[in-house]
């Protein structure tokens, strides 16, 4: 299955302290054969959608939400001439589908839903012949967003044992969501997981008591995994990931570790450690809002493990003994953190 990908960067502070406060946009994707757009932010939105006619355009906006520069990409299926991504205005990203001319589609067919805050879809209806439709349904017309669809967190706390630590490992994606897709359609859901279950094992070793957001190919929404870490009173959190950008450049590669507020020293031990044991690239340790970093107690990191979509990283992500280096490095981090080396 083909998916057309694009990777954004950090919107830089030049922007003003205004757009400072907003999210970013941190992927968008259409997908051709299940006609739809899949978009991802690192706070939540409620986008607004309309059509526009001659030629057929849906328009996205997403208020609050920023994006570093304008991206296009053109001739996608025979139906969809371009998907264009940019910043509309100081605080609102607009993301524009055009047809290919003859072609349009229905507002009132047109489905946005949202599965978390802060992750949505536009799933478009069939595509029609613009003859086909009467002059009544050629108009400008808005399209209905309800608010997202998130089931309540169902999470089992536990006792926080007498002696030892807790430590949460957060596999990202899962289930239907693949999360990046990347050379030879390899999946982030399914690396992340694997990486995962090494670190568990490893801290398990070591005596520390280790929580798994997921342990399966499951989705997982982000208000969970947040509850179950809260729950659960652990001494850290670690959401483990995989990185992407567009297909056509394969040149990115290298790790970058994420943190919010506390998170700093976390990062900078795992940061090291992976460094010190895997032969990656480093993009450096960067803050950043993302839910999972906002919303727990304790010190918390996000680690994107490589870019799928790298040439080098992909080709060893792809390998079962780099997967297990990169979960025995992470685990170390953990444990020099935990042990305050």
């Amino acid at each position: 299955m083909k998916y057309t990908w694009v990777g954004l960067g950090i919107l830089w502070a030049l922007l003003g302290a205004e757009v400072a406060l907003a999210g970013r946009l941190t992927f968008w994707r259409f997908n051709p054969q299940q006609s739809r757009i899949e978009l991802v932010a690192d706070e939540g939105m409620q986008p607004r959608a309309f059509i526009l006619m001659n030629p057929t355009r849906l328009v996205i906006d997403l208020p609050n939400t920023t994006v570093p520069r304008a991206r296009d990409r053109t001739q996608i299926s025979r139906f969809v001439r371009a998907v264009r991504v940019a910043q509309h205005d100081r605080q609102t990203t607009r993301v524009v589908l055009e047809l290919s001319p003859g072609f349009t589609l229905r507002a009132d067919q047109v489905r946005v839903r949202g599965i978390a805050p802060n992750r949505w879809f536009v799933q478009l209806p069939n595509f029609l012949a613009i003859q086909d439709l009467d002059a009544d349904a050629l108009k400008t017309a808005t399209i209905s967003v309800p608010p997202p669809q998130i089931p309540a967190p169902q999470v089992t706390v536990a006792s926080r044992p007498a002696t030892g630590q807790v430590v949460v490992i957060d596999p990202g994606h899962g289930g239907v969501d693949p999360g990046a897709v990347g050379r030879g359609g390899l999946q982030e859901k399914g690396v992340v997981l694997d990486i995962s279950n090494h670190v568990s094992r490893v801290l398990q070793q070591q005596g520390v008591t280790v929580r798994m957001t997921r342990t399966s190919d499951q989705n997982v929404e982000l208000a969970p995994r947040v509850a179950l870490a809260n729950g659960v009173r652990a001494n850290v959190f670690v959401s483990i990931h995989a990185n992407a950008i567009s297909l056509s450049r394969p040149d990115v590669n290298g790790l970058e570790t994420y943190y919010f507020q506390t998170g700093y020293q976390l990062a900078q031990r795992i940061h090291r450690s992976i460094l010190q044991r895997v032969d990656v690239r480093d993009r450096g340790i960067r803050q950043a809002r993302f839910y999972v970093l906002r919303n727990t107690t304790m010190p918390a990191v996000l680690v994107e493990v490589g870019f799928v979509t790298g040439q080098i990283d992909a080709a060893r992500l792809q390998t079962p003994s780099y997967r297990q280096q990169m979960g025995e490095a992470i685990a170390q981090g953990i444990l020099n953190y935990l042990q305050g080396r």
